[in-house]
């Protein structure tokens, strides 16, 4: 077991971010392991699946992995949940696809909703992505964090992830 202790950046407005640029997101072969035989809502710290889907990454240049599901549907990324804006609505896989309902990501919806923005929960396919306008990641390291490369291609941060992510740092702002 190897244990790594290091102080990260307060967040919100004042603070620095953990990431240097978007990320670079690149769609792996690895599948996210189903619900019914572990339960991503069951914190085991196994990170496995994880680890496999990164080592995907191997020569891609990306710094985060893409898992979809058994069935071939978005999940979420190694280490973080994964939201996409299409026709001005949020949206995100649903939880019953098998992934980790994240504290960062039931933020994010909610302040969403307290903007108007048309939130959607669902089963998604790569394509859907790929023609978004819009990509973020979020966790509780990253905050929110735009995509800035998917599989190779260069995307715009948009307007939604901006107002998203500085909601979000005003709230870790009034918090902390």
């Amino acid at each position: 077991m190897v244990v790594t202790v290091a102080s990260l950046p307060r967040g919100g407005t004042a603070g620095d971010p953990v990431w240097d640029r978007p990320a670079h997101v690149q769609t792996v072969e690895t599948r996210r392991i189903p619900d019914d035989a572990v339960p991503a809502a069951a914190k085991t710290h196994n990170y496995l699946n994880g680890i496999l889907a990164r080592l995907d990454l191997r020569g891609t240049g990306a710094d985060e992995a893409l898992l979809c599901a058994t069935e071939g549907s978005l999940a979420e990324g190694a280490t973080s949940n994964l939201f996409f804006v299409e026709d001005g609505a949020l949206r995100t896989p649903a939880t019953d696809v098998g992934l980790l309902p994240g504290i960062t990501r039931n933020v994010v919806l909610d302040l969403a909703r307290e903007m108007d923005v048309p939130v959607e929960t669902g089963r998604y396919d790569l394509a859907r992505l790929t023609d978004a306008t819009e990509v973020f990641l979020t966790n509780s390291t990253w905050e929110v964090r735009p995509v800035g490369r998917l599989d190779g291609v260069e995307r715009e941060v948009g307007p939604v992830t901006r107002r998203l992510r500085r909601r979000f740092e005003e709230r870790v702002d009034r918090l902390y």
